[in-house]
């Protein structure tokens, strides 16, 4: 076995449903994907490839977890332009060479909540992306133009909720244009500290460090998490990593966007060097964590 190197691994929430395409008054309903789900992982639709826009899919993988009735499968945007190179050192760089029926393959990997119509999906730069997913499961279907499958994600917005029985270890944030900004609340404080330098943009790391069990003041972290949001229009990005504990007793650690509106989660994977993430751990620690997330998801989609 090779190095293994930890990556985390973005996944956002969705809502499967089926939409008409010409009354804005009719309402989304969810949709079934399992009848998709049968058809392209027929034995003569497995690993064959589909022509969607500008870009070929192909199926490989699908698992169904019948107590939970949960469905992971991984599908494949192919690319046969832009090849990489592989390079030994101290050696000319070589184009990865393919075959004339080879392709490269871009892997996104799906959870699908039959009961709930929730999927969570990886999200990849360089993978299929939700609406070429979309695009394939209503050309497979062979809708009218009347009614189309779309993919909704499903809103949410960091809240003090957020923070119940969790550590907060660090807040991390970057701003420009330093005079704009709230005069009352704790972000104010930390720009005055750095203004005297004269410099008009700046990146903060607040955190406890490698201490296991310390977390930033919960109260004041809040504070400043609130002041942040008030002052988008001046802060570049801004996360939080959030330490809490599963049922098992196991530390979870999450990243997460102080501005996103998503509902998402970032999974650590352990990944062997030269190797693809691996799809048995893929579907077991997508399972786990959309479990502990299910109770809340459902709460969102009442709003």
């Amino acid at each position: 076995m090779g190095i293994i190197y930890k990556r985390p691994i973005k996944f956002t929430y969705y809502k499967v449903c089926l939409m008409s395409t010409e009354s804005d008054k009719e309402k989304a309903k969810d949709y079934d994907l399992t009848n998709w789900l049968a058809s392209v992982s027929e034995e003569d639709q497995m690993y064959k490839n589909i022509e969607l826009t500008d870009t070929k899919v192909n199926f490989q993988e699908l698992y169904h977890d019948p107590k939970e009735e949960l469905y992971v499968f991984r599908v494949y945007k192919l690319r046969d332009y832009n090849v990489p190179s592989k390079i030994r050192e101290g050696q000319s760089a070589e184009p990865i060479d393919l075959e004339d029926d080879e392709s490269l393959g871009e892997d996104m990997t799906v959870l699908y909540d039959w009961k709930n119509s929730i999927c969570m999906i990886q999200q990849n730069r360089m993978s299929v992306g939700v609406s070429r997913l979309a695009e394939w499961i209503n050309k497979e279907n062979g809708y009218d133009v009347s009614k189309k499958v779309v993919f909704y994600p499903i809103s949410d917005h960091f809240t003090k909720n957020k923070l119940r029985n969790k550590y907060i270890r660090t807040i991390e944030f970057s701003f420009s244009n330093m005079e704009s900004v709230n005069e009352d609340g704790p972000l104010s404080s930390i720009i005055n500290s750095i203004g005297r330098y004269d410099g008009v943009s700046a990146k903060i790391t607040i955190s406890v460090g490698r201490a296991r069990d310390a977390q930033l003041n919960p109260q004041n972290s809040y504070d400043l998490i609130e002041d942040i949001q008030k002052n988008s229009g001046c802060i570049g990005s801004a996360r939080a990593k959030l330490k809490s504990m599963s049922d098992d007793d196991k530390a979870r650690i999450e990243m997460v966007d102080i501005f996103e509106t998503t509902s998402h989660d970032y999974i650590d994977f352990d990944i062997i060097e030269k190797k693809p993430l691996d799809f048995l751990q893929a579907r077991r620690k997508m399972c786990r964590t959309y479990l502990e997330r299910r109770k809340d998801l459902l709460s969102l989609c009442q709003r």
